[in-house]
């Protein structure tokens, strides 16, 4: 709750203050105006506070790109509580540790995660397990209203990596992501309730999440939703629904490129943006002269909710990553924390609104990261030019990053080593032209291959398994136990 005299925020709020009959959400056959997605959020919230829901509860959403996501979140957030979102598509096991790292109470299943209500959470901390959409009961509640909230108040509990690769829970709050809207009102090329999304980037991910689905509604911009990404529909769906805005990862703008249909298809794309990963210059050139469109980069992270540096309302150079957003310090530094020169190679290092509150349950890995006086430190190696654009070199943190989302090395191992045939194993991450990188296990023991993919798709996503084997008589390991990735790196 806010303290008395304290600026109310709630990130609910985003949907509030725009005309009841302007189109806010369109997915499918299903079109919801923002009257009717603020009485359906309502209705939630109703609902939510029956299960039990109160300021603090965590509850995990585990829905595709669809209104029961956009809906189920906003609710959460009104109640004062946390959101913790998981990709729908997840094998069970995987969203069971998720739950367990924050102690979930409650679980969403959205249709594109239908096939989760077959499992039995039962194990975890997990009480309720609800379907969505579902039919309301006819004696809810009445309507408690949004929740006024501290700035510092949780709101999200997004899936990150420390610098070890480790899997992370970064905590988000309000003012934290809501600050990431109000620095895009002041960009030259603000988004507007004139503009349509198409929300193809994954909403369990901060950039879809904060950077589309967020930022657009509090523009009061339309949204239409692609639950589940197809090269076809999608550039359907930008013909038929006009998209002025078209935000996506490498390998999305890498497909369009090659895609079957008419070249006039992205015509009504006023801003093509690319972030999660570098987009090759290749994929750039292919578009521009494919579609006329120049695609801006952009760069952030979980951990800065996301924004660091844009490239929309700038003049785009194809291999930048942008200027740094208006009220985010950047700093390029050596490896003694001291300010490197124009043009030379430094970590990145970045001081904002936007940065996160540290890690949850972790605050060794936090301490590391993050100084007392705000600067986080990402890991990134990245070169300025003498006209304030940067360019990102390289990565200090051993992240593969398969079609914009980041796979934790040692996650894939813990997975790899419960087999019980597995001796030792190492993840590193390769470059591919069809998902920008790709896993690349390398393994000691007796196992048989086909038995260990097997064991590997049953317990992680697909974008996290292993593409390539490599099987080896001893592994690279350090003195102090640590693998020696490079050595493996192809």
């Amino acid at each position: 709750m806010a303290a008395e005299g304290e600026e109310r925020v709630n990130l609910a709020n985003v949907i509030e203050g725009h005309p009841a009959g302007s189109v806010a959400l369109i997915d499918g056959d299903c079109t919801l105006t923002y009257g009717e997605l603020r009485d359906a959020v309502a209705q939630r919230r109703r609902h939510l506070r029956q299960l039990g829901v109160v300021v603090g509860s965590v509850v995990t959403v585990a829905a595709g790109n669809e209104v029961s996501f956009a809906v189920s979140a906003l609710a959460v957030l009104g109640l004062g509580a946390i959101v913790m979102p998981v990709n729908p598509l997840s094998p069970p096991p995987e969203v069971q540790l998720r739950i367990d790292l924050v102690q979930s109470k409650l679980l969403l299943i959205g249709a594109v995660g239908a096939a989760l209500l077959e499992h039995d959470f039962g194990a975890t901390s997990i009480d309720t397990t609800v379907a969505l959409p579902e039919g309301l009961p006819d004696d809810l509640p009445d309507d408690p209203g949004v929740v006024d909230q501290s700035p510092g108040a949780t709101a999200f509990y997004m899936l990150t990596s420390g610098v070890s690769g480790d899997p992370k829970v970064a905590v988000l709050t309000h003012a934290n992501l809501a600050w990431i809207h109000e620095a895009l009102d002041g960009n030259p090329e603000p988004m507007s309730a004139a503009d349509v999304t198409l929300g193809c980037l994954p909403f369990a991910h901060i950039f879809g999440l904060n950077v589309v689905l967020l930022a657009s509604l509090r523009a009061g911009s339309s949204i239409v939703l692609q639950r589940r990404f197809d090269i076809d529909e999608s550039l359907r769906l930008v013909r038929e629904h006009r998209i002025t805005m078209l935000t996506a990862a490498p390998p999305m703008w890498q497909r369009w490129a090659k895609a079957d249909g008419p070249d006039d298809s992205l015509a009504t794309v006023r801003h093509a943006a690319s972030g999660a990963a570098a987009l090759p210059l290749g994929v750039f050139e292919a578009v521009r002269d494919r579609y006329g469109l120049e695609i801006a980069q952009g760069y952030g992270l979980t951990e800065t909710s996301p924004i660091v540096t844009l490239g929309r309302g700038h003049p785009v150079r194809p291999s930048s990553v942008g200027k740094v957003l208006e009220g985010v310090e950047v700093a390029l530094v050596d490896g003694n924390g001291v300010p490197v020169d124009i043009g030379d190679e430094g970590e990145v290092v970045v001081r904002s609104p936007g940065v996160f509150q540290g890690y949850l349950d972790d605050a060794e890995m936090t301490d590391s990261v993050l100084t007392v006086d705000g600067w986080f430190w990402t890991g990134d190696v990245g070169i300025f030019d003498e006209d304030g654009y940067l360019y990102l070199v390289d990565r200090i943190k051993d992240v593969v990053i398969v079609s914009g989302f980041n796979v934790f090395p040692a996650e894939v191992e813990t997975v790899l080593m419960s087999h019980p045939d597995v001796t030792g194993a190492i993840v590193t991450g390769t470059a591919d032209e069809r998902t920008g990188e790709m896993v690349v296990a390398h393994i000691a023991g007796t196992v048989d291959e086909a038995d260990l993919r097997a064991h590997v798709e049953r317990n992680l996503s697909r974008h996290k398994c292993p593409r390539e084997y490599h099987f080896l008589d001893e592994l690279p390991i350090a003195p102090n136990g640590k693998p020696i990735r490079r050595a493996l790196r192809s």
